[in-house]
């Protein structure tokens, strides 16, 4: 395995390193390393035919490594892959690749790291909530302790794409920094009646859409002008077909649905 090119990725980012790569006609690795993570680009000739990062390949991963500012970076000489997962020119490449550094400096400017830890923010009850569904599922793993980086690993994201999401959730104002205010008393801040029913709701929308869940349940009781403390069957079925068209995970809402609709019935037996 022979070493050719080294540096950092302070000095020289990985689309500068590309075009080097690709104006010298070269075939190898470019092994990248930021911290813990790794990823890798294969040149042939001068284009790149594949690249992986974390659980990213292809042009993802490539997109992924161009927002890098800080790590290492090694290029080895015709190391080849496996696999072949791309096929647009480089041109193209390096023109996506300087978009997504435009988008990250914008979101820089916000978030400055992925290592930041987000909570609900307390009067998110009060707010209209319309997201798209990535925008839920990030939502939904917000709890006060995991940073962006985990919940993009948890939920099979790229970093850059998910602090993308974290940004128009701050600017929504739906999110704030944990370390302003611990997640529970966000939660606290929440008056669900204590009865089975509420339990039961709480528990199988938390298992579906996350810690918001308290904040949806209320929000909905209020615009269907119901009393959570009815034990009035009608009510309580309509709560729950309701409530569960707002999750946005179509085989989640299915489950929660059903979920639920057991509970009515086997209280009504």
């Amino acid at each position: 395995m022979n070493q050719d090119i080294s540096g950092g990725l302070e000095n020289t980012r990985c689309p500068e390193i590309m075009k080097i790569l690709s104006l010298g006609k070269r075939s190898g690795k470019l092994l990248l390393n930021n911290g813990a993570v790794t990823g890798n680009i294969f040149f042939r000739d001068g284009q790149i035919i594949h690249a992986q990062c974390g659980p990213l390949n292809g042009t993802k991963a490539i997109y992924e490594l161009a927002v890098w500012t800080s790590g290492e970076y090694r290029f080895f000489v015709d190391e080849t892959p496996d696999i072949v997962t791309i096929d647009i020119s480089m041109d193209d490449i390096l023109n996506e690749a300087a978009n997504r550094m435009r988008q990250m400096d914008r979101v820089t400017s916000l978030i400055p790291s992925s290592s930041i830890v987000y909570s609900l923010d307390p009067d998110i009850k009060q707010k209209e909530i319309q997201l798209k569904s990535i925008q839920w599922k990030v939502l939904a793993n917000v709890n006060g302790k995991r940073s962006i980086a985990d919940i993009a690993q948890h939920i099979g994201l790229g970093v850059s794409d998910a602090m993308k999401v974290f940004y128009t959730l701050m600017k929504q104002e739906l999110l704030r920094d944990a370390e302003l205010e611990e997640t529970e008393a966000a939660h606290t801040a929440i008056d669900l009646p204590e009865t089975s029913f509420i339990r039961s709701l709480r528990e199988d929308l938390t298992r579906a859409i996350g810690p918001i869940a308290p904040f949806i349940i209320v929000e909905t009781a209020q615009d269907m002008d119901l009393d959570l403390l009815s034990d009035d069957v009608g009510q309580r079925a309509a709560l729950i077909e309701t409530i569960s068209s707002k999750i946005p995970d179509e085989e989640m809402s299915l489950k929660f649905l059903d979920t639920m609709t057991d509970w009515l019935n086997a209280e009504g037996q």
